[in-house]
């Protein structure tokens, strides 16, 4: 995983902060991996509907030698969706994984 260049795209409402915040937990997650990570993309958007209650969107797209995996998560606050996004794409490294 070394040079490993993470895409992240952002929408409107989405701090410069949380760019970094994302990437390093996508990269987290893929350190436990021995399959090459051809590439990573994450995507953090926020719906600007008041009346949406998990507004916040987080989206990762891991490219682990052809196995394609996605994990997303909707919640309240873009911390938290990055958050979950993390649990979940970890979840699904590890069935991906054990296989």
């Amino acid at each position: 995983m070394e040079n490993l260049q993470i895409q992240v795209r952002t929408g409107a409402g989405i701090p410069v902060a949380l760019r970094d915040y994302a990437r390093e937990k996508v990269e987290s997650v893929l350190r436990h991996t021995s399959r090459p990570v051809l590439f990573a993309r994450i995507s953090l958007v926020r719906l600007p509907d008041p009346a949406v209650s998990r507004p916040a969107q987080a989206r990762v797209e891991v490219d682990l030698n052809g196995a394609v995996l996605l994990a997303s998560a909707d919640a309240a606050t873009p911390t938290e969706a990055i958050d979950l996004m993390k649990d979940r794409l970890s979840a699904r490294l590890g069935r991906v994984d054990a296989r």
